[in-house]
């Protein structure tokens, strides 16, 4: 397979997607309609530049180069954009609640 802008621009929208996805079921992580707008974006147009032609291998039980179809394509294309959109969200999520809580434990007076 040939990379292709038109894989890229699937992998970056579907990205979008699944950072709305992962945001809407882990709401603790959230940070906003915009910073998972963005985080969808960069997580899509990473996969979609690095990961193209290793979301299409597809092997038969021989080891043999598996040829798919043009649907075929689309599909893989847009599931590794939406996991690799939601997966930075919640990565990102994670780290800024992380930060947030240490803070926050920071900022309490101790107690004696």
């Amino acid at each position: 397979m040939v990379w292709t802008t038109t894989n890229l621009v699937i992998q970056i929208v579907t990205g979008v997607l699944g950072a709305h996805f992962a945001a809407s079921a882990a709401e603790e992580h959230s940070f906003g309609f915009f910073g998972h707008t963005i985080a969808g974006v960069v997580g899509g147009a990473f996969s979609g530049y690095f990961l193209q032609k290793l979301a299409v291998t597809v092997v038969t039980a021989s080891g043999s180069l598996n040829e798919i179809s043009a649907a075929d394509n689309v599909v893989l294309q847009g599931l590794t954009g939406l996991a690799a959109g939601g997966c930075l969200m919640l990565i990102v999520g994670f780290v800024k609640h992380s930060i947030e809580k240490h803070r926050a434990e920071k900022d309490q007076p101790e107690k004696n």
